[in-house]
């Protein structure tokens, strides 16, 4: 499944999973300010998979609102079981989104220029680097430097296993 295909919405107790979801390239809603029955009314109006670890959301909330979400109870305890059962369950692409999108804010990012760029970097960065995206909701850049390379094995290792 595409980016385009699926978004996700992630509640409180999935955070992780929500950073790592955006590292694929996945809309995922999530944070500190957006959580419970707003999450899941947001989840709802736009259509997301609602992802919890909370098996009583029939219990504290409206059925009528659980009833018109689709909710995906994530069963696996640590982190990286949680991302192997997400991305099984959905066949959600493993490589081809790789950071194209906002850890932060989870806005897609947009390939930008050295020159617009050069004001924000490190100067080992400006020196070595020639490729760069912004996020343009919180201002930042980014590169692929060791940083992503790392990420990107310890997601396929994390999913491998």
């Amino acid at each position: 499944m595409t980016p385009a295909d699926i978004r996700f919405a992630a509640d409180g107790m999935l955070q992780s999973l929500a950073t790592w979801l955006r590292a694929l390239g996945y809309d995922c809603t999530a944070g500190r300010e957006l959580f419970g029955r707003r999450l899941l009314e947001r989840a709802v109006a736009e259509q997301r998979v609602f992802l919890t670890r909370n098996t009583h959301l029939a219990n504290d909330w409206p059925r009528s609102l659980v009833g018109q979400a689709q909710i995906l109870f994530v069963a696996g305890e640590t982190f990286p079981e949680q991302l192997r059962e997400v991305v099984g369950r959905f066949l959600l692409d493993r490589e081809r989104f790789l950071f194209t999108r906002c850890l932060v804010c989870n806005d897609p990012l947009r390939a930008a220029g050295k020159p617009e760029a050069l004001p924000s970097l490190p100067p080992r960065v400006a020196a070595r680097e020639e490729k760069f995206w912004h996020c343009e909701r919180c201002g930042r850049f980014f590169w692929h430097g060791s940083h992503v390379r790392n990420s990107a094995a310890r997601l396929r290792q994390w999913l491998a296993a």
